[in-house]
This record gives C-alpha cells, sequence and structure tokens, in this order.
C-alpha cells in the first residue's frame, strides 16, 4: 500500500520586519516605577553587551540630532532624554525607530507635557534605593533605575520610606544620572554593587526620617506616573484649575482670595486666567488642600462633594483667613433665619465672625428685619450687658479705676483718650468712667485737650523747621515725628507750609532725577562698557526706579554691555581656535594623533574650555592637514 505524505503549503509567508536593535520590554508601565528612557538605555547596551557611551555614540547619535550638535556628551544633554521637549521627543523616536516599539514615550514626561511645563525637573546628581535594588537581586528581577528616582521633586522612596542615596557606599563620590559607563545597580566610578539591606536593629540617624510632604510628594508623583493612558495631554491644566475651582465654590464659598492665602498667590492668579503655576507649586497646594492626586485623572464631576468633605475639615478655611468671603444675600439670609432658633440666642457680631466678617454690617445689607429680630431676641435672653444684673462681679474695682485715673492726670507722659483708658480697663466706653468719677473725667479731659493744643501749635515750627533741611523729608515722615497718625492732620493746620514742603521736595526730586540722568549719560561713554547690576549697585538705585524714569538709557547700556560680551565672546574663540590649530600642527608633527581630549588638555589655563567649540576647531585644524 503506498504512503501518504502530509502536504507542505508552499506560499511564501511575509517577513515580519526586524529592528536594529533588540526589542527589549519596558519595565514597569503601568506603576509608580515605571522604568526611566534613560535608565532603558543602559539595559539596552547591556542586552548588546556593550557600553552605554558605545551604545549612543555609534547608534543613537545619528538619528538624535539637534542642530548638528552630537548628543553622545551625555554630560550636557542627559536631562532631557526623560523630560517633556522636542528633544525627548526626538530619543523617544530614534529608539522606537531602532527597536520597533511603540510603548517607549511612557517611560518619559512626555504625556505630561501640559502639566510639567518647567525644564528644571530633573536633579544633577544619580540618585537611587539602596533597599530596591537589594529586593530586585533577591527576586532575581532585572535591575533597572525607575523615572521616579530622576526627578527633583522625589526625595524619598515610596516603597521603602526612605531618603533616596546620592553617594557611593564604597568610594563615597556622587554620580551623574547618565555617563558613558552608566549601568543599572552598579556605580559609574567605581563599579561597585549600590545596594545593601539597612540593619534593622540599628535605629535611623534623625535626618534619614522623611517629612510627611516627602513621602506625600513622591506617592503623589508615583501615582501620575502610574496612569499616562489615562491622561489627556490637552486636558491636564485645565483638569487642575477645575478641581481647584471646585474646592473654591464649595468649601470657601467663592472666595479665591481667602484660598490663597493659604496656598498662595499664584494659584489666585492661575484661577482668574493667570498662567499655570510651577509643579512644586501645584502640589504642595494639593497637599495644603488635601486634594486627592486622581483629580488630576479624572474630571472632576466625577467626585461627589463628599468626597472632599475630608479636605474641608482639615484645611478650616472659613475660620482662618483674613479675607471677607463672598456670599449672596440669599445665603446670608439662609444663616439669619436659621441662627432665630438657636439656644442660647446668640449675638449678631458673633454670627457675623461665624460667617467670616468682622462687622455685622454686610448682614444688615441683606436682611435689616432679621437682624433686629436677632437682636431682640439677644436682649431678651439676658446674655448682654451682664454686669448690670444683681450679683454680677465687677470688671474693675473702684479703687483700681481711681487709681488708673489719678495716676494719669498727675503724670507729664501723653494721656490717651478717655475710651482707651477705659478700653484698657476692659469697658466698651467711658460711661462708666464718667458715672462714678466726673471730676476725674472732666479734670482728665480738659489736660488732653491741652496736650492737643500744644501738639498742633507744634505743627507749624517743624514744617518750618523742615523746609530749611537737604533732602527736605515727606510729610509722612513729619508726621511720625510729631506722632500724629495721618497726614491730613498737618494739612488742616498748616495747609500752606505743606503745600511748600510738598513743592520742596518735588523739586529735590527732579534735581535728584537730572543728576542720575547725567550719571546714566556717562555710563554710556565707559569702555568696557559695564553690566546693569553693577550700574544700579554703583549709583545706590534700585532696578525699578531707572525702569520707570529711564527706560531708554537703561537698555542702551544693557545692549552695549551685552555686545561687549558677544565681542569678548567671539575673540575668546578666534583665540582658542588659533591655539588649537598650533597644537594641532605640533603634535601631527610629532606623529602623534591630535585627538580632542590630547588637545584640550594641553590647552592653556583660562582659555575657553566649551566643548563644542574645541571640537569644532579640532576638526577644522585637522582638515587643514588633510588638504
Amino acid at each position: 500500500m503506498l504512503s501518504v505524505f502530509e502536504a507542505w503549503d508552499l506560499a511564501v509567508k511575509p517577513i515580519t520586519a526586524r529592528s536594529r536593535l533588540y526589542a527589549l520590554a519596558p519595565i514597569g508601565i503601568g506603576t509608580a516605577f515605571v522604568e526611566g528612557l534613560s535608565g532603558y538605555v543602559m539595559r539596552l547596551a547591556d542586552a548588546h553587551a556593550v557600553s552605554t557611551g558605545s551604545l549612543i555614540g555609534k547608534e543613537l547619535s545619528g538619528c538624535v540630532r539637534r542642530g548638528g550638535a552630537n548628543l553622545a556628551n551625555l554630560g550636557r544633554f542627559w536631562s532631557t532624554i526623560n523630560g517633556v521637549g522636542d528633544s525627548a521627543k526626538r530619543w523617544v523616536q530614534a529608539l522606537e525607530s531602532l527597536t520597533l516599539r511603540s510603548d517607549l514615550r511612557y517611560l518619559t514626561l512626555l504625556p505630561f507635557e501640559r502639566l510639567f511645563p518647567k525644564p528644571l525637573l530633573f536633579r544633577r546628581a544619580r540618585a537611587w534605593c539602596s533597599a530596591c535594588y537589594e529586593l530586585m537581586a533577591s527576586r532575581d528581577e532585572p535591575i533597572y533605575e525607575p523615572l521616579l528616582w530622576c526627578m527633583k521633586l522625589v526625595e524619598v522612596c515610596p516603597r521603602h520610606h526612605g531618603p533616596l542615596a546620592t553617594t557611593c557606599p564604597h568610594c563615597l563620590r556622587s554620580q551623574r544620572p547618565l555617563t558613558s559607563g552608566s549601568q543599572p545597580g552598579f556605580c559609574s566610578r567605581c563599579g561597585l554593587w549600590l545596594g545593601y539591606t539597612r540593619d534593622a536593629t540599628v535605629p535611623c540617624p534623625p535626618d534619614a526620617v522623611p517629612a510627611e510632604y516627602q513621602l506625600w510628594v513622591a506617592e503623589a508623583i508615583g501615582k501620575l506616573l502610574a496612569n499616562p493612558p489615562r491622561l489627556q495631554p490637552e486636558c491636564l491644566r485645565n483638569r487642575a484649575r477645575d478641581a481647584l475651582l471646585t474646592y473654591v465654590r464649595v468649601f470657601a464659598e467663592g472666595n479665591r482670595a481667602a484660598v490663597a492665602e493659604v496656598t498662595g498667590r499664584s494659584i489666585y492668579e492661575w484661577c482668574n486666567g493667570g498662567s499655570a503655576p510651577r509643579i512644586d507649586t501645584l502640589l504642595r497646594t494639593w497637599y495644603q488642600l488635601r486634594l486627592p492626586v486622581e483629580y488630576l485623572l479624572d474630571d472632576i464631576h466625577t467626585a461627589s462633594c463628599s468626597d472632599m468633605q475630608e479636605e474641608k475639615n482639615a484645611l478650616g478655611i472659613r475660620y482662618t483667613r483674613k479675607v471677607a468671603p463672598s456670599r449672596t444675600r440669599e445665603q446670608i439670609r439662609a444663616r439669619l433665619e436659621a441662627a432665630l432658633d438657636e439656644q442660647p440666642a446668640p449675638s449678631l457680631n458673633e454670627i457675623a465672625r461665624r460667617l467670616g466678617y468682622s462687622t455685622g454690617a454686610r448682614l444688615y445689607e441683606a436682611d435689616r428685619h432679621l437682624c433686629w429680630r436677632i437682636t431682640t431676641r439677644y436682649r431678651e435672653s439676658g446674655r448682654g450687658n451682664w454686669w448690670r444684673s444683681s450679683g454680677a462681679k465687677a470688671i474693675c474695682e473702684q479703687s483700681r479705676m481711681k487709681e488708673v485715673l489719678q495716676d494719669y492726670l498727675g503724670s507729664d507722659r501723653p494721656i490717651p483718650p478717655l475710651n482707651h483708658i477705659a478700653s484698657n480697663l476692659g469697658y466698651a466706653a467711658n460711661t462708666s468712667l464718667w458715672d462714678r468719677f466726673p471730676e476725674l473725667c472732666r479734670a482728665l479731659s480738659a489736660k488732653i485737650a491741652e496736650q492737643k493744643r500744644a501738639r498742633a501749635a507744634a505743627i507749624e515750627p517743624a514744617l518750618e523747621q523742615a523746609l530749611q533741611e537737604n533732602p527736605p523729608p515727606s510729610l509722612q515722615q513729619i508726621t511720625k515725628r510729631l506722632g500724629f497718625s495721618s497726614v491730613s492732620v498737618l494739612k488742616a493746620h498748616a495747609p500752606g507750609l505743606c503745600e511748600k514742603l510738598k513743592t520742596n521736595r518735588k523739586a529735590y526730586w527732579q534735581r535728584c532725577r537730572l543728576e542720575l540722568r547725567g550719571k546714566l549719560e556717562a555710563v554710556l561713554m565707559e569702555n568696557p562698557p559695564p553690566s546693569l547690576r553693577s550700574v544700579y549697585s554703583r549709583l545706590s538705585v534700585t532696578e525699578s526706579i531707572v525702569n520707570a524714569s529711564f527706560p531708554e538709557l537703561r537698555r542702551t547700556i544693557g545692549l552695549r554691555h551685552l555686545q561687549h560680551q558677544k565681542q569678548q565672546s567671539q575673540a575668546r574663540r578666534q583665540d582658542v581656535q588659533a591655539e588649537i590649530r598650533e597644537i594641532v600642527q605640533m603634535l601631527h608633527a610629532q606623529g602623534i594623533c591630535p585627538s580632542v581630549p590630547r588637545v584640550t588638555s594641553l590647552l592653556s589655563s583660562g582659555s575657553l574650555r566649551e566643548w563644542n567649540a574645541i571640537n569644532d576647531a579640532v576638526k577644522d585644524a585637522r582638515r587643514e592637514l588633510i588638504v
């Protein structure tokens, strides 16, 4: 019997695209410890058994360029890899094109571009959690660096509640976040392991215990990094602003200024249409208001007002603010009607203080008749004027009152008004003093009147003396010298002298202004041109004075200094180019390769050390040798 063999499909199947580099899977996407793109580059280099510098210099630098500059200079461009700008987008596009992955943007802050607009987001030194490294090694998991550790605002590890380390325990030196020899979990200087487990029996030093706010910030940023798919970048700022406005409307009764007293002025300006605050200011506001971070991920209307009750009780704006609240007449009327049923009957001032007002004027504007009913009910309750009731303890003994009044009458020091004396003794008005000691009060009133006449008589001599002074003092200064509270007192007793003093002072400031103009015009003739800061310091003036009085002169001085700096910079570039040309020719004549590091080491002290300028100058000098 013949054998029957299986059928083969001879159709040519399509071959999937092959990536230039391994399609290494990122770690931790969707968690607070998502891997950073800089750490992903380290692991990608390790997977290809090459150094991080070789991978970037040989493969990535050709795909990622910025104005012709080579981004292999990691010491200058490392912070852009994980950031939010165009450079981060170019890094992501380059790595995705070489690995054929489509999820590498979640390893940066690009999903938070509308919420993290500032470039200064990352720390300058490498940071890590040694306990996390040890935990990864004990579980035989891949060693990687989370994006959370790169951020400047994060100072503690939300997993182990300990401060992040920035110094190698072996060589005791700090490291740059990304270098040509970086490896996850190992020191880029000495190459030793950075993980270790702290002995639980040894107590932590006081500075190693993180503050509550540091832990909250680390956990809050971790929640944001764990939910990039839920984000809508174009709605992030509006969502944050809507959450603040909802809080203000529900728990501060629409008073944005009251919330600004607790959270800062920038939040008030943002709620009124100004520019968005920095991320550190926004997070501190969220912490002070006890708002959940989830309000940045979902629309505020998805959360009920009851969810924010804890935040309201924690802050207590209603009872601590100094700004008058914004309430409608209907809201105030409802509070007044509720107060009519309270026991014991409250006074109108008590109700005003509960609502955040210093007086009852706003309550009378809302409903005068309800205020009268509350006042009548309070008087009928007997709580008012309790000192007049039988058996009530006196606020102040009559012997004490008499002693104070006689002491004022026999002294030569200025006597305050009688109502101030009564207030110091515990009475709301001076009627209690007049009822008990009318003769003493009459004598004190006469002495007070005499003191007022003497002070008024001293006004004209003081103003005449001020007219002879140089520079002439202001009316506010004369008022303070004489002990008056307002300039209007001087104007009422000597209006002519006040006008003369104002005229003299105005003329003095005109002379000062002309003198300052002359000094600024003389600055324009100086060579080398000084900076604006040195001019302000030399002339003892502030920037605002020069800006308001002589904006054109200020602009000219600034431009001259800027042009001088550019000329100096260009001269230094030309000098270093000439010096590099001589060094390259000398090394070439000696048969030594004129590499950039070797040429840089031979430069004279004080010469320009800008890497791009040196690199370009060496390349030009080499081309001249070839020609």
